[in-house]
């Protein structure tokens, strides 16, 4: 599934879920996710081997040095039926002149694009 580069760069891969307070609006608690996630980015900033792919309760962030059609088997939630979604953006890019490397995946939160 995933290559010999891949592998051997293979970062360790956490996924955390966290409840809103009662009371709290969806907006209310993305907005305090983002607000965690600038903090914990800027207190881990010299930790290069340190990347929040996403801390969000309205969106799922999957990356991944793979195939598209190895996603599935390297994030087992992607295979299961009982995951729905209302819309998937998927962007996929093959290094030219770099070879490929798990820092260097693009930061896309929201929107994929390619020139």
């Amino acid at each position: 599934m995933l290559g010999e580069i891949a592998l051997s760069s293979l970062p360790r891969i956490e996924q955390i879920f966290v409840n809103a307070p009662a009371g709290w609006r969806p907006r209310d608690m993305e907005r305090r996710l983002f607000i965690a996630r600038r903090r914990i980015e800027k207190r881990l900033e010299a930790d290069k081997d340190f990347y929040v792919c996403s801390l969000s309760n309205l969106v799922n962030i999957y990356k991944g040095l793979c195939m598209p059609t190895d996603l599935p088997r390297f994030y087992l939630d992607l295979a299961d039926l009982r995951l729905e979604s209302a819309i998937c953006l998927f962007h996929q890019r093959f290094s030219t002149n770099t070879v490929p490397r798990w820092p260097l995946a693009q930061p896309f939160r929201y929107l994929a694009h390619n020139g």
